[in-house]
């Protein structure tokens, strides 16, 4: 483990023109990690002018971040608890400007507000009635159709800073709500969509992620997109046959956290598939190949 004066040293040596002294320098700072990240920032930011030494700099903080969230992501993909956190790996990653205490704190603002509502003689449609009113009454989130696949769309932390996204953000969001209050709501993974379901069962933690459940043991079905709307299993037939997909038990029942988070990547691809942002599309793609097939 290095301390400070030596990561600030090797730091020094990056604009060395001696192409061999850069690489083993580049391969020591690449070995420590995050912790020589603030460095190489205030390096950066101080050394303005030489081109070369910010392109050395800006190269290996990116390939530092990248194998900080590639080792990070896997662990979470072999083992994930919450949804809510393999999420923000890759939000914070993609959009490392919206802090993760904003985010913490933002929903613990809306589900304080939501729990102080809730009562536990309310039926499941009174309690997502009430859910519905908080965030699309008076926080007033909703589904963005005009920039449907902008790539902010698809970040977490933009839904609660800017009350917008796509179907999956939105679905997101209701589904962290849902387990913050300890009801029974995961996600559905519909093709072309992404809604809801409530179910019929009463403790959660009984219920692991990636349980086989049937689709009798969905109550309804709800579509963040669409402020909150409460679906039929007919509803959900009908949209399955509109698009001429053959029906499947899977696009009723809950799916897996990790097929939310791979979604997520997906979205997020083809937004900057429509950028020039080589970069983080070549980063998407390293991501997701920790996916199993």
């Amino acid at each position: 483990m290095k301390d400070d004066k030596e990561i600030a040293a090797l730091v020094s040596l990056l604009d060395d023109p001696d192409i061999n002294i850069y690489n083993l320098v580049k391969s020591q700072l690449i070995n420590v990690g995050n912790d020589c990240i603030p460095f190489l920032e205030k390096a950066n930011f101080e050394n303005d002018c030489d081109e070369i030494y910010q392109s050395r700099i800006k190269g290996i903080t990116h390939e530092i971040r990248l194998n900080e969230i590639l080792s990070k992501h896997k662990e979470w993909i072999d083992h994930p608890v919450n949804l809510i956190d393999g999420v923000n790996q890759i939000d914070q990653y993609f959009f490392p400007n919206i802090t993760r205490h904003y985010v913490e704190n933002e929903i613990k603002n809306i589900v304080k507000e939501i729990s102080n509502l809730l009562t536990e003689q309310m039926s499941a449609l009174e309690k997502v009635s009430i859910i519905n009113d908080v965030l699309y009454e008076e926080y007033k989130f909703r589904g963005d159709k005009r920039n449907y696949h902008s790539a902010e769309n698809s970040s977490f932390g933009k839904l609660l800073q800017n009350k917008k996204g796509n179907p999956l953000s939105n679905s997101i969001l209701y589904i962290e709500i849902a387990r913050q209050l300890n009801l029974p709501i995961r996600g559905i993974n519909l093709p072309n969509h992404f809604i809801v379901g409530f179910l019929n069962i009463h403790d959660n933690n009984k219920y692991p992620n990636g349980y086989s459940f049937k689709k009798e043991d969905v109550l309804f079905y709800i579509n963040p997109f669409s402020q909150g709307v409460v679906l039929k299993k007919q509803d959900v037939q009908d949209f399955i046959h509109q698009i001429n997909v053959i029906e499947n038990e899977y696009y009723f029942t809950p799916c897996p956290f990790s097929h939310i988070t791979k979604r997520m990547l997906t979205n997020l691809n083809f937004s900057f598939k429509q950028t020039n942002d080589n970069l983080k599309k070549s980063d998407i793609k390293d991501i997701i190949r920790l996916y199993k097939p």
